[in-house]
């Protein structure tokens, strides 16, 4: 007798329980949306993820489905999943190019690959990717109100590559092992001209020439280094250099 008793009262917790549950199966695309807006507003991600993919599967031609797509996108950004991020904002740009959400969603690729931007001595394929997303958003949606913050993350990631190669070319030069070190150099030098890293390769240019005794090139790349780079701290160091006599 007791043992039935205690297994209708479990029976009555759970049905208690369970009571309350709202299934997402058993939602419209408008208490989709709200609830998914509901989740993502209390960083439920895992929630919030579930609701907007559901809509976006069963209800395509919902009226704020691209709304929706973008949400889908920050949930899983939330989640901190960024290359899953990145592909659903991905999606929704090229799907509706000229979209409401479209710039949004492009600047949002960019922030999700640079999130996933490693050291820089590490391979920096995310890096890439978050430049050639940020050029694009600048290049299709000049007026866009990201279109500013994605120049200053272009300026950070072309700094980062830039400096990966210079980091390499060091590695020679320390060495001595001067051809190797400046095909890096003349590498950055040409790839990112306007970078700092183009400054410090110029300077290394100048010293590693100079070393070799090949004159004509150092002076060339002190000049070109004072020319560009006037106020900067490799140029200041350059200009103590005396070159070596042909």
């Amino acid at each position: 007798m007791h043992s039935r008793f205690m297994g209708v009262v479990a029976l009555t917790l759970v049905a208690g329980c369970s009571s309350g549950v709202v299934h997402l199966e058993n939602l419209g695309p408008d208490a989709l949306f709200e609830r998914g807006m509901k989740e993502l507003a209390a960083r439920h991600w895992q929630n919030a993820t579930e609701a907007f993919d559901r809509l976006v599967i069963q209800y395509p031609s919902y009226a704020r489905v691209q709304e929706a797509r973008y949400r889908l996108g920050e949930a899983y950004f939330g989640k901190k999943e960024y290359v899953t991020a990145a592909n659903e904002f991905s999606r929704l740009a090229n799907d509706y190019p000229a979209g409401p959400w479209a710039d949004d969603a492009r600047f949002r690729v960019c922030e999700s690959y640079e999130r996933l931007s490693p050291p820089v001595e590490l391979d920096q394929q995310y890096t890439q990717a978050a430049l050639d997303h940020c050029q694009s958003l600048i290049a299709y949606y000049p007026n866009s109100e990201f279109a500013p913050k994605a120049k200053e993350m272009v300026s950070r990631l072309t700094e980062k590559l830039a400096q990966k190669l210079f980091i390499a070319g060091d590695f020679y030069f320390r060495r001595r092992a001067y051809d190797p070190s400046l095909i890096y150099f003349d590498l950055v030098v040409k790839t990112y001209p306007t970078s700092n890293a183009a400054a410090q390769s110029l300077l290394r240019m100048v010293e590693a020439y100079n070393s070799i005794g090949d004159v004509e090139e150092a002076k060339a790349a002190k000049e070109r280094l004072l020319r560009e780079f006037p106020g900067s701290a490799a140029a200041k160091e350059a200009a103590e250099i005396s070159l070596a006599k042909s």
